[in-house]
């Protein structure tokens, strides 16, 4: 249970300010070996053929899940990271640190988060990890992605969100 998220909204206000700093380096779909694929478990029937489709691009997948309760939880796929907002959140709204630990050691040229800012752990996890490219889609002014795609309206799917990102990483040409 999270007692506030005042101190958490207060960190990733700092991360965002410390953006500009972090190294970046764009890249070409070409050029990506590994992503990162960061979904909320209510997406999960729509990201996994999401992430098919970049194992089609003969890239290596790593998978993150953001879950509010056990009963949240995709059962029928084991190999992800998860965050479960009623285990791995402290009260004052902060992943875990065994979490944090683990998220970001995973290896990521490419983080696709599809949860943003409506999950604040997941968001500041992935503001924290060491990833240098970073796309999603951009809910709010401050969001902080490399490469950001507005959605028109509430009513977009996940999946036509990634094949507009995945059309732009097919674009970069990359040096």
């Amino acid at each position: 249970m999270v007692l506030t998220d005042y101190f958490i909204k207060k960190e990733t206000k700092a991360l965002i300010i410390k953006s500009p700093e972090r190294e970046h380096c764009y890249r070409s779909m070409a050029a990506i070996r590994t992503a990162l694929f960061i979904c909320d478990a209510k997406d999960w029937n729509e990201a996994r053929s999401c992430i098919d489709k970049l194992k089609a691009l003969k890239k290596t997948v790593n998978t993150a899940i953001f879950a509010p309760t056990e009963k949240d939880v995709p059962t029928w796929y084991s190999n992800y990271v998860l965050l479960r907002a009623d285990k791995d959140v402290t009260l004052w709204g902060f992943p875990e640190k065994y979490l944090q630990k683990q998220f970001n050691s995973i290896p990521a040229d490419v983080i696709m988060d599809f949860t943003g800012e409506k999950s604040a752990a997941m968001y500041y996890l992935m503001l924290q990890h060491p990833s240098t490219f970073k796309v999603g889609i951009k809910q709010s002014p401050t969001s902080c992605y490399d490469l950001s795609i507005v959605p028109l309206d509430e009513t977009y799917t996940l999946t036509y969100m990634f094949d507009q990102i995945t059309g732009y990483l097919q674009t970069i040409t990359s040096n």
